[in-house]
C-alpha cells in the first residue's frame, strides 16, 4: 500500500493487549513497525496486566498509531464519569488501571475522560482494493440494518445504530459469533474482544479467519493458559 507521496507502507491491527506492555512491544520490532506504517488497535489496550496507562499514554503519542474503544476503556471512561464503581471495574480485570488512574490529578483525569469519550468504535480501511470493517466487539443483532436490494447486512449503518442505542451493549456484544449461516455483511469485519480459544470449532489460540468475519484477539490476557498476543496484516 502507498500513501499520496508514493511511499510503501503496510496496515495492521491488534486487539485486546491488556496491559502487556513486553508482548506490544516485542510485536512491533517482531514485524518492524516503522513510521510509514499504520497500526489500528480494537480495543481492550487496557486491564488485566501491569501497563496500563503508560501503554495508553505511548499510543496517543504515535500518530500512525489509531485506537477504537473496547469495553475495558468504555469502563473506565464511566469509572472517570462515577457512573461504574470501584468494585464493578475491579471485578471486570480493572483494579490495576484503578489504582493508576486514581494517581493522577485531576486535571489529567478529565483530560483522559475526554480522550476515551472521544474513541471511535470503528474504522474502515481500504487494502489492496479490498474494504475492511474494524471495530472491538463486531455486531449487536437487535440493530442490524438489512438492504433488500443487496440482500446484504450494512455493517456500518448497523453499528451506528447500536451504539446510538445502547454504546454499553454493542461493545460487549458476543452477536457476531453466534450469527445465522444465512446472514452475509456487506464488508469484511475484523474484530477483537471474543478469545479465539471460545469459537466452537476453532478452540486455539490463533487467529480466527471465518467467511463472515476475522477474530484477532488470541487471548493475550490468559497468557498463563497459552494465549498470546495477536497481530495481522490485511492484504
Amino acid at each position: 500500500m502507498a500513501d499520496k507521496r508514493g511511499e510503501i507502507f503496510m496496515v495492521y491491527v491488534m486487539s485486546d493487549i491488556h496491559g502487556d506492555y513486553p508482548s506490544f512491544y516485542n510485536m512491533l520490532v517482531k514485524i518492524n513497525f516503522s513510521s510509514f506504517d499504520k497500526l489500528y488497535i480494537f480495543g481492550d489496550l487496557i486491564d488485566e496486566g501491569p501497563d496500563n496507562l503508560c501503554l495508553l499514554g505511548f499510543v496517543r503519542s504515535m500518530s500512525n498509531i489509531c485506537m477504537l474503544k473496547g469495553n475495558h476503556e468504555y469502563i473506565f471512561e464511566r469509572y472517570l464519569q462515577g457512573t461504574v464503581s470501584a468494585e464493578l471495574w475491579d471485578v471486570c480485570g480493572g483494579s490495576m488501571t484503578r489504582k493508576e488512574a486514581n494517581s493522577l490529578t485531576e486535571e489529567k483525569k478529565a483530560d483522559m475522560l475526554e480522550y476515551l469519550r472521544n474513541l471511535p468504535v470503528y474504522k474502515i480501511v481500504t487494502v489492496g482494493g479490498r474494504e475492511y470493517f474494524l471495530t472491538h466487539s463486531g455486531y449487536n443483532a437487535d440493530c442490524d440494518i438489512f438492504r433488500t436490494e443487496t440482500g446484504l447486512i450494512d455493517i456500518k449503518e448497523s453499528v451506528e445504530q447500536a451504539v446510538k442505542v445502547d454504546q454499553e451493549r454493542y461493545l460487549f456484544s458476543n452477536d457476531i459469533h453466534y450469527i445465522p449461516v444465512a446472514l452475509k455483511f456487506n464488508k469484511q469485519i475484523i474484530v477483537g474482544h471474543y478469545p479465539t480459544i471460545f469459537i466452537p470449532g476453532h478452540e486455539k489460540y490463533s487467529i480466527f479467519f471465518g467467511e463472515k468475519y476475522f477474530d484477532i484477539d488470541t487471548g493475550n490476557e490468559r497468557r498463563d493458559e497459552g494465549g498470546r498476543l495477536g497481530c495481522f496484516r490485511p492484504q
